[in-house]
Order: C-alpha cells, then sequence, then structure tokens
C-alpha cells in the first residue's frame, strides 16, 4: 500500500475513533444530566415521568365526556388523530361552534331592551344543548376518552367551552337588562358549573395549559357578568347569596400550578422520543417560525434540509443531546411554579418576570444543550398575568356581592370592610399578590374603591392599569 494511501486510512479510521469517543462521551454526560435532574425534581415532589400524569379511569355512568354529545361537542383532535375521536363527531364540533359563533351581538354590548329580546329570543335555539349540559355537569367526574399515552396525543378541550361560556354570558346580560335576576342567575350558574369540564375530576391529571386558560377565560367572563348586574344594582339578595357561594368556589392558582406542572414534563417527555420521530417534534417545537406551514412530506427532504440546517444537526446529534435538552427543559419549565405559594395562597410577579426574563436569555444562548428547550417553551407572560388578574377579579367580586348585600339593606356602603362580617360575608378574601388585605375606601357619589396592587405589586392609590395588566392597579369597576 502507497504511504499516502496508508496515511490516508490512518486518518478514516482515527476520525471514526474519535466520533465514536465524541458519541459516548456525549451520550455519557447527558445521561448522566438527566438522571440527576429527576432526582433533583423527585426531591422536589415533582415527577418527571409522564406515566404519573395519566388519569386513571373512571365508570361511564359517571364522568361527564360519557353524557350524550359532551364528547362531539368539547374535546378536540389531538394532534395526531387516533381512532378515538371520529370524524364525524369533529364535525359536529365545527357545526356547534360555527352556530354559537353565528350571531355578532354575542359578544357587543346591547343597551336597549328590544336588542335583549332580540338577543334571547336567537339564542333559545340552544336551550336543549343547554339541558343536555345541565344533566351532564350532574355527574361527579370529568375524564376525556383519548390515548394518554404520549403528551402530544392527549385530548384536549376545543374553543366550543368558549363559545358557550360567551352565549350564555349574553343571555345573562339581557335577562339583567330585562330586570330578570333570577333568570340570569340560571345561566350564569350553568356558565360557572361549565369550569367542571376542565377540571379533570377527580384527580386534575393531566391538567394542560389549554384547559387552565379556557377555565381563567371562563372564570373571567362569568365575573364581568356578575359585575354588570352590580353596577345596575340588578342583583337581589337571593341571587346574590348564590353569587358569593360560586365565587368561593373558583381557585384558579392550584389549577395553574398544576398546568405550569404539567407542561414541564410534557416537553421533556416529547424529546424523549426516538430519534426516528425527530419530524414531529421540529413540528412541534416549531424550529423555524411560530406558523409551521411545511407539510410532513416536506420536512426531511433534502431542500428542506439545505433551507433548515438545524433539523439536519439534530437528526445526527449525539442521544446524549437530547437528554440535555430535557433536564435544560425540565429547570426552565419549571422556574414558574416557584411564583405560586398554594398554601398561603398568592403569587410572587417577579419570580415570574425572572422566569421570564430567563428564558429570553436562554432563547439566544446558542448552546445545542438549550436548543430544543428554549424553542419549545412558550413564553407564559402573559397567561401568568391573565390567571392572577383574574382571580384577583374573583376575590374582588365575593367582596364586592357582599357589598351590594349591604348597600341593599342599608342604603349605603360601609366605612370599612370588616363591618361586613360576618353577617354579609364569613371571610374577607385577600390580594393574592402579596397577601395583605385588598384595599377599599367610600368615595363620593355613593360609590366606593377596591382594588388589587396588581402585577407590579405597588399600590397605585387605585390608578387601573386598564388592558394592561403589568401597570397600575387592579380595580373593581362599579
Amino acid at each position: 500500500m502507497k504511504p499516502f494511501l496508508r496515511w490516508l486510512l490512518f486518518i478514516l479510521i482515527g476520525l471514526v475513533v474519535l466520533t465514536a469517543l465524541f458519541y459516548a462521551e456525549e451520550n455519557w454526560r447527558g445521561k448522566r444530566a438527566w438522571e440527576n435532574c429527576k432526582r433533583e425534581f423527585a426531591a422536589k415532589g415533582i415527577k418527571l415521568n409522564w406515566s404519573a400524569y395519566i388519569p386513571p379511569p373512571v365508570p361511564d355512568d359517571q364522568n361527564i365526556f360519557k353524557a350524550p354529545k359532551m364528547t362531539a361537542w368539547f374535546v378536540r383532535l389531538p394532534a395526531m388523530p387516533n381512532q378515538w375521536l371520529t370524524t364525524n363527531d369533529f364535525k359536529e364540533s365545527e357545526e356547534f361552534s360555527k352556530r354559537l359563533q353565528a350571531n355578532k351581538n354575542t359578544t357587543a354590548t346591547i343597551k336597549t331592551e328590544p336588542a335583549a329580546r332580540d338577543y334571547l329570543a336567537w339564542s333559545d335555539q340552544f336551550q336543549p344543548e343547554f339541558d343536555l349540559m345541565r344533566e351532564a355537569l350532574k355527574r361527579p367526574y370529568a375524564r376525556m376518552d383519548g390515548d394518554y399515552s404520549k403528551p402530544n396525543e392527549q385530548p384536549i378541550p376545543n374553543f366550543a367551552v368558549r363559545n358557550v361560556a360567551q352565549v350564555l354570558a349574553q343571555r345573562a346580560k339581557c335577562d339583567l337588562l330585562l330586570g330578570q335576576p333570577e333568570k340570569a342567575l340560571q345561566e350564569l350558574t350553568l356558565m360557572h358549573d361549565m369550569r367542571r369540564l376542565l377540571e379533570a375530576a377527580p384527580t386534575g391529571k393531566p391538567m394542560t395549559l389549554v384547559a387552565a386558560m379556557f377555565n381563567v377565560a371562563v372564570a373571567g367572563l362569568y365575573t364581568d357578568t356578575v359585575a354588570e348586574g352590580l353596577r345596575q344594582h340588578t342583583w337581589q339578595e337571593p341571587q346574590l347569596i348564590v353569587l358569593q357561594e360560586q365565587f368561593k368556589e373558583i381557585n384558579l392558582l392550584p389549577i395553574a400550578a398544576a398546568a405550569f406542572k404539567m407542561e414541564t414534563v410534557a416537553p421533556v417527555n416529547t424529546f424523549a422520543a426516538k430519534p426516528t420521530e425527530l419530524t414531529f417534534l421540529y413540528k412541534v417545537a416549531d424550529l423555524t417560525s411560530h406558523a409551521m406551514t411545511s407539510s410532513d412530506k416536506e420536512i426531511g427532504s433534502f431542500w428542506w434540509c439545505l433551507k433548515n440546517p438545524m433539523y439536519l444537526l439534530l437528526k445526527i446529534a449525539p442521544r446524549g443531546w437530547y437528554y440535555q435538552n430535557m433536564a435544560n427543559c425540565a429547570v426552565m419549565e419549571s422556574k414558574p411554579l416557584d411564583g405560586f405559594n398554594l398554601e398561603q395562597d398568592v403569587v410572587t410577579p417577579r419570580i415570574f418576570d425572572e422566569a421570564s426574563r430567563n428564558l429570553k436569555k436562554s432563547s439566544v444562548h446558542g448552546s445545542p444543550f438549550k436548543l430544543l428547550a428554549a424553542i419549545a417553551i412558550p413564553n407564559f407572560s402573559k397567561a401568568e398575568q391573565t390567571i392572577a388578574h383574574n382571580q384577583s377579579m374573583v376575590n374582588e367580586a365575593q367582596i364586592a356581592c357582599a357589598l351590594e348585600r349591604y348597600w341593599l339593606a342599608h342604603g349605603e356602603y360601609p366605612e370599612s370592610l370588616d363591618v361586613l362580617l360576618p353577617q354579609f360575608i364569613e371571610k374577607l378574601p385577600h390580594d393574592i399578590i402579596g397577601g395583605q388585605p385588598l384595599h377599599y375606601r367610600r368615595t363620593d357619589g355613593g360609590k366606593f374603591l377596591l382594588y388589587s396592587v396588581g402585577w407590579n405589586e405597588t399600590d397605585d392609590g387605585g390608578q387601573d392599569g386598564g388592558n394592561d395588566f403589568t401597570k397600575g392597579d387592579w380595580v373593581w369597576k362599579n
């Protein structure tokens, strides 16, 4: 053999050996990092094994989603459809949602009695569906049928839940405008009870962020509708007592915390898929854009790879890099959990904000150990703010109902909230931002000011930040 060929052979053999050693080293390091991560999370009481989040079976006759139409209306197809939800079910869900959204006045402000009667007459078509929902919601459990073996294949609720809530809210507002608070309470009670579709009783597993945010949205819509009746002084003592009890049942913080915990676990278990499933991982992580437009057939093709070298990098990466991404993803996803203190029923916005800033830093870090982790984790900032804001409004609504009962009895609002105890409210909810009492004082014109210090954790004297939840106080509008 010629010396040149001999040297070339030695070089090739050396490269193969070095490559094999590199892969072995990276795979060992990655596996060790992942095992250490799992031990650290186990010490905190967080299991990173997806099987711990799979809900157990429940009896069909006690399951809300086994009642007629509940699955067809309210369950969304998973990212990779299976046979458990038929095409006919999907079409029925789509048609139901379109019917609910057909009237443009569903989200408009209705100000006149004729317009209110018109809307009630149009929405009366849904009374049979509402009756089916009321009957289904008598069941104690809520477990959607589906394949829970993989996070990306689990069933989730669809937008019909929110569409129904919007129609019920508008019907309640129309009833209030027509001076019919008892009918309005019936609509609101169904809206309130529909949140049970999203709470996965009896275990609360798995609590997806989709379900949690639908729950937050319905709670916000419910609170806004009650507030409309309070501003009009339409509610009477019997309805106010019921509304207070319903508000006491709304606690969004444990639901949100459970959703964030599941969001910690789901991506790492998706990353744990075999390398041959990278096509799906790529779509989940959405590495090219926030709106993936490539088809499954295009992903992985020669020309597509040339345009997306990141995919090729991941395709040939050592398995250990996936373990490193899993560990980093778990750590980054879990940071917002520190912002919840469920024992004291408070949240700490600065912890959420710090986690968001760290996530942004990681997204531009460029490390192969954080590549999938940084891109797959969404920005939770808006969700965190909305959760805290809506729960604050729920807490303020409890007090507002008690203040209205006091006003009905005395013709004025009290000097302090302590006067409400115990006749008009058993316990005063605190400010979930910091845990201090909510701020209250009487104002000119026979009104009052009630507010939380809001996301900035600063008392701005009742100055409302409007739609920007990061500014000003969170003020009850009366």
